[in-house]
């Protein structure tokens, strides 16, 4: 199944906070899911999640690009390396906030697309709190 997800989300913090909090392992573990992620071009990490029926409780990951504070981009094994998806972050500091477009795009398995379609726009959304509580 083609994965092709799409979001904006407008976060009333600085770009370099936003930034923070996708690209340290301290600021997933607070809003994703608990890592060993480290900010390198070529660095493997695990997002460690509750498994779920169809998911096996971790994400294998690997930063593909990497430019901050504007663009990051992992790809994504969700279940196995048959179904490699892309994640793109890209931010974009606006007047008293900063835009953060997400993108994951991929084949997937269609209990895997389902959860991501499901589970993303919580898990941004989840990023202004847990920066409104740290700034």
């Amino acid at each position: 199944m083609t994965l092709d997800i799409r979001l904006e989300h407008r976060i009333s913090h600085p770009i370099e906070s936003v930034w923070s909090a996708i690209s340290t392992s301290k600021g997933l573990a607070a809003w994703l899911m608990e890592n060993d992620f480290a900010p390198h071009i070529g660095h493997r990490f695990r997002l460690i999640g509750e498994a779920v029926p169809g998911w096996r409780g971790w994400a294998e990951c690997e930063i593909l690009e990497l430019d901050p504070p504007h663009r990051m981009v992992w790809a994504w094994w969700a279940n196995d390396d048959k179904h490699e998806t892309k994640v793109t972050f890209e931010l974009v500091q606006e007047p008293g906030a900063t835009r953060l477009i997400l993108t994951h795009r991929g084949e997937e398995s269609p209990v895997i697309a389902e959860l991501l379609a499901g589970g993303w726009p919580g898990r941004l959304a989840s990023i202004q709190d847990m920066l409104d509580k740290t700034e």
